[in-house]
């Protein structure tokens, strides 16, 4: 256990995890925001489920790449299941816990051939789309693939078409990386991230806000530089990069508006909204943008089933992410926009444990019925430079994290050989 107070706090969570805490022991651990979002009652309620599979052990702890104040950490039962702990810190003034997640593990599979890795794949969910390729200049060539040009919807991932269009204005001399952005109540949006918890008329410079974007998937600050480089040119961004129909991504939604299309639109208001044509789609989206994000927070515990995945959402096929990745790697390696490729690998997704890769670049997204994993890679022991796409989707019922999770790390390791 690491001797820091995220490390501290980790210990207590394994503490709590072996013998349910009272809610008095509970609240000093965790920050007011945490305990208004999670009440006391629904922690002492989760922590005696999970206690019923004690006693648990420590196993590993991975610390985070982009702060001292978060980790992620292994942790299994006596039984021989496997969690997933990830706990963070709030950012500033305190040590107590800011987010916390426990979930599910399932150890990879060691695969012998791309036969097996497909087959692993395909056990995830319905509808599966895969790629991995080699990076040719501008060509992915492939290497093994599932209906690599399916497209499947993509959750955040989405976030890569919006980096590409900041990018290409900083390149420009439009935009710069030290740019101050001011945050607006109406560009804030739900978690993932806690850029939403930040005072209106704050600033922090333009790369913060895209470290936060594709290292956590800050919902708050994609929806902030969605706004900033526009809506248009982010569709044009998508056409650019090679999106075999990038109708699928036009309007170009920002996470408050598909919250509130998902969470507070009727089903009749949702139905209208796919048949609509894209100029009716626009006038709709001005009204469901300044939907309240509070309202849909409150609604956001019974989003547990997946809600017109097939329909209403961002799409893309592993053929398109690579088109998108290819087009970043080249930013990544100009001077005026090489912040792409350090923004890109600071969360590397799944931990590299065997070292087989040089540089990790990481983008996922997900929703109940959707999953997606998407990597830019380097090689070690070649330094040739690979792309791996896997995207599962389920109109009925959630994904299974921790088996996509398992799967796409077999793929990886299997690419890395």
């Amino acid at each position: 256990m690491p001797d820091t107070v995220a490390g501290h706090q980790l210990a207590w969570v394994l503490a709590s995890m072996n013998k349910v805490p009272t809610a008095a022991e509970i609240e000093p651990h965790f920050s007011p925001a945490f305990l208004e979002q999670v009440p006391l009652a629904k922690l002492v309620a989760t922590a005696d489920q999970v206690a019923l599979g004690a006693p648990y052990a420590l196993e590993k702890v991975t610390p985070s790449r982009e702060s001292d104040r978060s980790l992620s950490a292994l942790v299994r039962s006596s039984r021989g299941q496997a969690f997933i702990v990830r706990l963070a810190l709030q950012r500033e003034g305190g040590d107590k816990i800011a987010g916390l997640l426990i979930r599910t593990y399932v150890d990879p599979k060691v695969a012998a051939s791309w036969d097996e890795v497909s087959e692993t794949l395909r056990a995830v969910a319905p509808s599966v789309s895969f790629l991995a390729a080699e990076i040719d200049g501008k060509k992915c060539v492939p290497i093994s693939s599932l209906e690599p040009e399916k497209p499947l919807a993509i959750g955040s991932t989405f976030k890569l078409y919006v980096l590409d269009a900041l990018a290409k204005q900083i390149a420009s001399g439009k935009r710069a990386w030290d740019e101050p952005v001011m945050v607006d109540e109406a560009h804030k949006s739900l978690p993932s991230g806690r850029m939403r918890d930040e005072p209106a008329g704050k600033t922090f410079t333009l790369r913060h806000f895209a470290e936060q974007m594709i290292s956590v998937s800050d919902n708050t600050a994609a929806d902030h530089l969605l706004a900033l480089a526009g809506r248009v040119a982010v569709e044009g961004a998508v056409k650019a990069s090679g999106h075999a129909n990038p109708s699928l991504l036009v309007p170009f939604l920002s996470t408050r508006e598909m919250f509130a299309l998902k969470l507070l639109a009727s089903s009749d208001e949702q139905r209208a909204y796919v048949a609509a044509d894209v100029a009716r789609k626009r006038m709709l989206l001005d009204g469901y943008g300044k939907r309240d994000p509070a309202e849909m927070m409150e609604h956001a515990p019974s989003f547990t089933t997946p809600i017109r995945v097939d329909s209403l959402e961002w799409f893309a096929s592993p053929e398109d992410l690579c088109r998108i990745m290819v087009d970043l790697h080249e930013q990544a390696a100009a001077t005026t926009t090489a912040p792409v490729g350090a923004i890109l690998s600071i969360n590397p997704g799944i931990p590299d444990e065997k070292k087989q890769y040089a540089y990790i670049g990481f983008k996922g997204g997900s929703e109940p019925g959707v999953l997606n994993m998407t990597y830019l890679l380097q090689r070690a022991r070649d330094g040739k430079w690979l792309f791996l796409s896997a995207g599962f989707n389920d109109t009925k019922t959630a994904i299974d994290d921790s088996k996509a999770v398992a799967a796409v790390t077999t793929a990886r390791e299997f690419l890395g050989r």
